[in-house]
């Protein structure tokens, strides 16, 4: 025989202060993060993000918009009266995830799967990131979880100084999928590690974008002027322009850019660089 213990019953039995913050916490999460202006006031007093100075503000009331901006004070700045690193890749982690998972509904889930950041400039007090998650991306986001059950969804962030100079450039995925279906029943393996998708229920191999993509577009400046073959020819030229390419949010333009630069220097021919798997389209005629 089976003895079955409920939720309500498990907490009864909890130190009295333990279920006070318990039902303040499912409080918090219920209501105060459900609408863009109780998500507004919450990060005023929310540890993880009060504590490193970051607010939300301007937030939609569909969800579609959002600013995530820096108030800097003794607490939470450096020697050099500027924001800590973690402090701005924090500020290109949080809401686009938020507003992409309240577009979506309580069906999804979403969380992110990868992110890199691009320090350029000190951030300074008032330092502000704007986020969109429009229709279209919404509908793409839908179809491709529809086709697929997950989407790897790439988004490019760019903090910018009160003065307009850019703090950094962060590169996220945030992965997508139904709280429900084949990804959130996916097993796990014996080292704690989800079991590795079938050939059947993997998803095609799209066009690479956000970090992959900004990943070959490194790689291939490393081909075209870092190989020792190139050795002669680089003399120089591959640190130049990576030190431009990172100053390029979008990861197509940056494609853009460094393909029309060995284009122009004849590092490769035009096949090669489509080979290494950047975008066809993204690939000046020569």
């Amino acid at each position: 025989m089976t003895t079955q213990v409920t939720r309500r019953s498990t907490d009864r039995r909890r130190p009295l202060p333990v279920r006070i913050y318990r039902s303040v916490e499912n409080y918090v999460t219920r209501y105060v993060f459900s609408t863009p202006r109780g998500l507004q006031q919450v990060t005023r007093f929310w540890p993880p993000l009060a504590g490193s100075g970051i607010r939300f503000r301007n937030i939609a009331d569909d969800w579609s918009h959002g600013e995530v901006v820096l108030r800097l004070s003794p607490m939470n700045r450096t020697p050099n009266n500027a924001a800590f690193g973690g402090t701005l890749f924090a500020m290109t982690d949080i809401l686009f995830g938020t507003l992409v998972a309240r577009r979506m509904g309580l069906d999804y889930e979403a969380w992110t799967r990868t992110g890199t950041f691009q320090f350029l400039n000190p951030g300074q007090d008032g330092a502000l990131l704007s986020v969109d998650v429009d229709d279209d991306l919404v509908a793409t986001i839908r179809d491709r979880v529809a086709a697929d059950g997950y989407f790897n969804v790439s988004c490019t962030s760019v903090i910018r100084n009160p003065d307009g100079t850019v703090v950094g450039i962060g590169q996220q995925d945030l992965h997508v999928r139904p709280r429900k279906g084949r990804e959130a029943s996916r097993a796990f393996s014996a080292d704690g590690s989800t079991t590795p998708r079938s050939a059947s229920e993997a998803a095609p191999p799209y066009e690479p974008t956000g970090v992959t993509l900004a990943s070959l577009v490194t790689a291939l400046a490393w081909r075209a002027w870092g190989a020792p073959e190139n050795a002669a020819a680089g003399d120089g030229r591959l640190n130049s322009v990576l030190s431009h390419v990172r100053r390029i949010p979008r990861p197509e333009d940056r494609a853009r850019y460094l393909s029309a630069e060995v284009l122009a220097d004849g590092a490769l021919t035009r096949d090669e660089i489509i080979t290494m798997r950047i975008p066809e389209h993204l690939v000046p005629e020569v």
